[in-house]
């Protein structure tokens, strides 16, 4: 058959005609493993329902399958165990069968069929059903196309879906594809349909593929009303298919076919391959994620670093270059620890090779960035070059050097071959050529054999192999790769191009010899309007997810680059055992987070980019993955680019540097070929100073970001949140999802992300709030459910230019770190446990040496209460296997209006010293109180495992 990308418009299981439902119902049986059915309809087709957990359920589904295996391979799927489950059969009649989990009860009605799912006999999920046909599972005959419609209730709110464009975290009303695809600026027309369908492309269209496809589902309803009438409800549905799969949320788009409408309901499917998807009912949206990554895997700890700040560019060229950006920064006093070489490093475009001409010496660079706390990464594809010119435009058998990775690949077939559906085997490996952009002038350096035009710019192109990663020899020689950058001493990995970004397949007939010159193809594309599928042809035949059977690339599509960040997971980690290694990877699949953090691809400086970031973020922690962020100041140019020297607005830029410094991902990146500049430092003030307020405000939180990534490996919880996960019972916070959001439990990060310097805001119903404190007292509390900006009496919040709006939580416990450049810079960095008042609340609090695995680590409950006449704080370890370099640390009780009458920590009473300086020089536990400041600062020993810090108010 023919394999082709089919855009969200032209996959249509809602059409009128071409789509068979699954029929009635004839017979069916216990599976031998006893947690699963098989449902035979009248026409001989079979369903499986196999039971995971008491609240999650797999529904498969293949047109010709006479049965299935419950052990599938899969690329997203690691524990198909989530519980023990006996699924009883509680009712069985001709017109209806009824099994019982205990936490659900799933109805198979018989004729026409259905599925519904109830909680204690509340209906929360159920097949929708058009002019009397159902249509809960859906085929095509003669082809892999499968779908399901479903119900979408009143109030039902639908999230998650993983990189998704849009300025709005719900995605009710949009059609989306889930297809990875290098999008550059999220603008390529060729994947979306044109105007009028579904409008233009852009990052405002959620419509259009991105880099990372997660195609996860879940719908949260608030205030169920009708049939579904109870208890609000969250549910998840993962379709695990890593070919380009769909979904549609109530969007009635043109097409060419004739179809129903979508209102009041959603629909999800597959182009190619099974319906194989995963019902997770959970008691709210957190045991949602929790129950899928379980099912997908938890994401591992990481480096405490990676929540410092990153520089990048593509651009910097020459160690003299990189060494020069290091020093500005440091001689900004402007806090840093990441430092990103794009392929500039590489020895004329050589993936795993360093330029000794452009970095010399590159183990006494790394080392010597290393002594000023910089962490370097290089830019790592999956294309290996076939060019056999080093960059002194020599080839091997002249002198030059010797390019190892494709030499061991070709001699061990690792390549992918240029092997086709249904066109036997071929004896030539597959070659491509991807584009690297135009050296305008910038860099002096050559690229053998490429040449300048007639212009005077220099085309970087590069025409190459890609590895056969479905092959775990081929995986592990891999990650093998990796040993001379490591050794030489790179900190990190960044996995560029994860779809690889193909702009002609430039394979040779087999047997034919063509020069490399001759394989360049210099009529490079548009990046803003390619009009073709940038990826590897979907009928080339590759290893699929059980390690040797061959598949077209179509069936597997979204798994390669899941295997790329496998294959450089698990090579990097056998390379350097006993520490945590890190990956910021461009794309993936569902499970991604069991290898790699995400960035969203190569925005452009525009407001929009700045407005969907946010909504975005959010939805990928809602999708399992903890760590993403984007390109801060926008990758390439765009609207929000000045004329002079192509830079980003300094207005649009400290917007930008403000909301991600409380984002997990935080890297500023950019094409210098194009912008001149895009440190903050090149800014000057007052830019420099707006955008170091929040960078320093964000190392002294790193211990925030750390113990919620903590939280992450346990739970699936993510690092910021959307604010339904910290306040489900506030029904007003699903009208306020996509411009603000929590940091962790306690912090509700409101920044500007449009144009001007207002902004409303809304405080939620349950807990009361005070504006985070710069200086002075605690400001005064703010009551729940207050709507800045609408609430009578009240005006929009106004934030200027390097302002952003912050309110905490009363009752909240902030760990608080001192101010580092970078880091680890601090041999002790003092820990002070800031409490406000209010409520009753616990925090856990995660510590260990910030890049060792294995088991040496310490976690401490922090309880905290508040009553009229005392504040109390208690502290107690409950995994002990690891002790902090730091002596001692503070406990800060802010909003205390009167020096106590007495302080003591367990059952000793301590002293009062006159000031902060007089406590930090104190030998033994003592507290100070600040008038000015209203706090009562408390110095405590770190020898007990167990104590109680109590204040007592006059």
């Amino acid at each position: 058959m023919n394999y082709e990308y089919v855009q969200v418009n032209a996959f249509v299981p809602n059409s009128t005609s071409g789509w068979s439902s699954f029929a009635d119902v004839a017979s069916y049986e216990r599976t031998s493993s006893g947690t699963g059915f098989l449902l035979r309809d009248s026409n001989g087709r079979v369903l499986q329902l196999a039971f995971l957990s008491p609240t999650a359920l797999r529904v498969r589904f293949n047109a010709g399958a006479e049965g299935y295996d419950d052990d599938s391979p899969s690329y997203a799927v690691v524990n198909r165990s989530l519980g023990p489950v006996t699924p009883r059969v509680a009712a069985d009649t001709s017109a209806l069968l009824t099994i019982d989990t205990g936490a659900m009860q799933v109805k198979v009605q018989k004729q026409p069929f259905s599925l519904a799912i109830y909680r204690d006999g509340q209906l929360i999920h159920a097949d929708a059903t058009v002019r009397g046909a159902n249509k809960g599972l859906l085929y095509v005959d003669g082809q892999p196309s499968v779908a399901s419609i479903k119900v979408a209730p009143e109030n039902a709110v639908y999230v998650g879906l993983g990189e998704k464009a849009g300025s709005q975290l719900k995605k009710n009303g949009f059609s989306m594809t889930f297809f990875n695809y290098d999008n550059f600026k999220y603008g390529g027309t060729s994947v979306i349909p044109a105007p009028p369908a579904e409008g233009c492309g852009g990052p405002l269209n959620p419509s259009e593929p991105l880099y990372n496809s997660i195609p996860l589902l879940i719908e949260v309803n608030p205030s169920p009303t009708g049939a579904y009438a109870g208890r609000p409800y969250s549910y998840g549905i993962f379709l695990d298919n890593p070919a380009q799969t769909y979904v549609n949320i109530g969007a009635d788009v043109e097409t060419v076919y004739p179809s129903f409408s979508m209102q009041g309901m959603y629909y999800f499917g597959a182009l190619y391959g099974d319906l194989d998807y995963y019902f997770l009912l959970g008691d709210g949206v957190p045991s949602v994620v929790d129950q899928y990554t379980q099912l997908t895997g938890r994401p591992t700890m990481v480096p405490r670093y990676v929540f410092g700040y990153h520089q990048g560019a593509y651009g910097y060229y020459s160690r003299e270059v990189l060494e020069q950006v290091a020093q500005s920064f440091r001689d900004a006093s402007f806090p840093i620890d990441g430092l990103h070489i794009d392929v500039d490093f590489q020895n004329n475009y050589r993936t795993f090779t360093s330029s000794d001409k452009k970095f010399p010496n590159v183990s006494e660079m790394f080392s010597q960035l290393a002594a000023q706390g910089f962490k370097c990464s290089t830019n790592i594809t999956a294309l290996v070059t076939c060019n056999p010119y080093d960059e002194d435009g020599k080839t091997y058998d002249e002198g030059g050097l010797r390019y190892a990775t494709r030499d061991e690949g070709l001699a061990n077939d690792y390549f992918i071959f240029n092997t086709r559906v249904n066109q036997g085997s071929s004896p030539q490996q597959f070659i491509a050529q991807e584009n690297y952009g135009v050296n305008y002038g910038l860099n002096p350096f050559t690229s053998p054999p490429l040449q300048k035009d007639s212009e005077g710019y220099t085309p970087l192109i590069s025409c190459g192999f890609y590895p056969n990663l479905g092959d775990p020899a081929v995986q592990a020689w891999w990650g093998q790769q990796y040993e001379g950058l490591l050794s030489a001493g790179l900190e990190m990995i960044w996995q560029d191009m994860t779809c690889p970004a193909i702009e002609y397949d430039r394979t040779p007939q087999a047997g034919e010899y063509v020069p490399y010159e001759q394989l360049l193809d210099f009529n490079t594309s548009d990046h803003d309007d390619c009009d073709e599928v940038k990826t590897l042809p979907l009928d080339l035949m590759m290893v699929g997810p059980d390690g040797k059977t061959y598949q077209p690339h179509a069936l597997l599509h979204n798994g390669y680059a899941l295997s790329l960040c496998k294959a450089t997971f698990n090579g990097i980690n056998a390379l350097r055992p006993g520490r945590r290694n890190f990956i910021i990877a461009r794309g993936g699949y569902a499970g991604v987070q069991r290898y790699a953090a995400l960035w969203t691809g190569d925005s452009a400086s525009s407001w929009d980019f700045l407005k969907i970031n946010i909504p975005e973020v959010l939805n990928l922690g809602l999708s399992g993955v903890p760590i993403s962020g984007c390109d801060i100041g926008g990758f390439a140019t765009g609207s929000g680019s000045t004329q002079e020297g192509y830079v980003t607005d300094p207005a649009l830029f400290v917007r930008w540097m403000n909301v991600g410094a409380f984002l997990p991902w935080y890297r500023n990146h950019y094409d210098h070929y194009e912008k001149w500049y895009q440190e903050p430092y090149s800014y000057g003030e007052p830019y420099l100073s707006y955008c170091r307020k929040y960078v320093e405000l964000r190392y002294r939180l790193n211990q925030v970001f750390y113990d919620a990534m903590y939280r992450a490996t346990q739970t699936g919880m993510p690092i910021c949140r959307a604010m339904f996960l910290n306040f489900p019972d506030d029904v007003e916070v699903y009208d306020h999802l996509d411009d603000q959001f929590f940091l962790g439990d306690f912090l509700l990060i409101a920044p500007i992300v449009d144009e001007g310097d207002t902004r409303n805001i809304y405080l939620p119903r349950g807990a009361d709030w005070y504006p985070f404190p710069e200086e002075g007292a605690l400001g005064a509390k703010v009551a729940g459910g207050t709507n800045i900006g609408v609430t009578s009496g009240t005006t929009p919040y106004h934030a200027p230019l390097g302002v952003v709006p912050i309110y905490v939580q009363a009752g909240a416990i902030l760990p608080m770190r001192e101010l580092e450049q970078w880091v680890g810079q601090l041999p002790q960095n003092i820990l002070t446990i800031t409490v406000f008042p209010g409520p009753s609340s616990s925090y856990a609090l995660y510590q260990d040496d910030g890049i060792s695995t294995g088991s040496s680590y310490r976690l401490s409950a922090i309880t905290q209460e508040t009553t009229a006449t005392s504040r109390s704080v208690r502290v107690t370890r409950k995994v002990d296997r690891y002790t902090p370099p730091e002596p001692y640390y503070y406990v800060a009780l802010l909003g205390v209006t009167a020096a106590p009458s007495r302080v003591t920590a367990g059952k000793a009473t301590i002293p009062c010293v006159a000031d902060a300086s007089s406590l930090s020089a104190s030998a033994s536990n003592a507290y100070t109180y600040d008038a000015t400041t209203e706090t009562v600062t408390v110095k405590i020993f770190d020898t007990s495992a167990d104590i109680t810090v109590s204040a007592a108010l006059a």
